[in-house]
């Protein structure tokens, strides 16, 4: 279902609506409780907590849900460093990248506009893919 729901967050009008989708996140397991679990669940909520708060911004367009979600891609970005221990500061990579989505964005007058969400998809894909790769050969 999470799959489902990132490529959601790609399109400009999904077939159903972003406070929806927002809801149905906020409901996976990983974001049950008040407070963020400790140890690898906390990975989790991250991650889920990332998807949450990307549909929250596409709902209501406030940056606070923004800053929740770039806060929480960092936060997962350190615990995977921090638990393969291989030298890797995949939060200063994570950080890297937030920055280059902010300058295109910022370039852009449409950032909804079809073939531009496009190039950024292709980028986080790229990004992932290398990312993931490190992580297999490691």
């Amino acid at each position: 279902m999470a799959i489902r729901y990132l490529d959601l967050l790609w399109q400009s009008q999904p077939q159903i609506s972003w406070g929806e989708i927002a809801e149905n996140i906020r409901s996976f397991p990983e974001l049950a409780g008040d407070e963020e679990p400790p140890g690898l669940l906390a990975y989790a909520y991250d991650a889920a907590a990332t998807l949450h708060y990307a549909a929250k911004y596409r709902e209501t367009g406030d940056l606070v849900d923004v800053i929740s979600c770039s806060n929480h891609a960092l936060n997962s970005a350190e615990y995977i460093s921090e638990e393969l221990d291989d030298g890797v500061d995949r939060y200063e990579i994570e950080l890297r990248n937030q920055e280059a989505d902010i300058a295109s964005l910022s370039r852009t007058e449409d950032p909804d506009d079809h073939d531009f969400v496009q190039v950024m998809r292709v980028r986080a894909q790229e990004f992932s893919r290398a990312r993931l790769a490190e992580l297999i050969s490691g």
